[in-house]
């Protein structure tokens, strides 16, 4: 079973390069654009070392690391800018394995995967967290990207399951506006991203609360949203 290689970087051009390199070394690669997307693919594919550039908008590839590292010994190779120091240490206390400066062989990348996989043992790759979630009585399928509320099923859109996977991580706890823009691809000017924001977030709600259910996204004026189980979390 070839290994499957995750590449996160926001430039198509390179994303493109490291795909073809990896591949042509016998790995499946899968690419994410940004946090937002990468963290989803690790809940559905079993994964088993990431490319993560350092530099992308939003969330960066240091909080990335730190956050697969708090849940997972997954392997993280980060790329840098040349000379960015600061990067490099910041990457390695947030559990990154290994870092190469940009610009850099692609051939040499290869040899680091491969050396990383090979200490790595030969452990099974597996997804980073289940693929299914439940919260209440909302249940969550991030492999179908569907759902349901109780013995209702709900319809979603793709956006709309990146919102509410990202809602649901941590129950009680507020998501910034910015991580739920990545989520669902706005990379427009703030103030014309927080009102798609809030027309997605809304159409989530008409999704999610129907027939006199109870609200479960919670509305942090000038910070973002917050997800509850019961009106009392409110």
């Amino acid at each position: 079973m070839t290994d499957t290689i995750l590449v996160v970087d926001d430039e198509p051009r390179m994303v493109e390069i490291l795909q073809l390199a990896l591949e042509s070394a016998g790995h499946t690669v899968i690419a994410a654009p940004d946090a937002a997307r990468a963290w989803q693919l690790l809940t559905e594919h079993a994964v088993s070392l990431v490319v993560l550039d350092v530099m992308m908008p939003g969330t960066s590839g240091i909080e990335l690391c730190r956050r697969i590292r708090e849940q997972s010994s997954l392997p993280v190779i980060l790329l840098t800018a040349l000379g960015a120091t600061r990067d490099r240490v910041a990457g390695l206390e947030a559990g990154a394995d290994d870092y190469l400066a940009k610009p850099f062989s692609p051939r040499e990348l290869v040899l680091r995967v491969a050396a990383i996989l090979r200490r790595a043992d030969g452990e099974p790759a597996r997804p980073l967290t289940s693929t299914r979630r439940t919260v209440g009585d909302l249940v969550l399928d991030a492999a179908r990207g569907d759902g349901r509320r109780g013995a209702r099923e709900l319809r979603l859109t793709a956006g709309e399951f990146r919102l509410v996977w990202l809602l649901t991580d941590r129950p009680g706890t507020t998501v910034t506006s910015d991580l739920l823009l990545e989520a669902i691809g706005i990379t427009a000017e703030a103030w014309r991203g927080r009102g798609a924001l809030r027309t997605a977030v809304y159409r989530l709600r008409a999704k999610l609360e129907r027939g006199g259910e109870a609200p479960l996204i919670v509305t942090e004026h000038g910070r973002g949203y917050r997800f509850v189980t019961s009106p009392l979390a409110r």
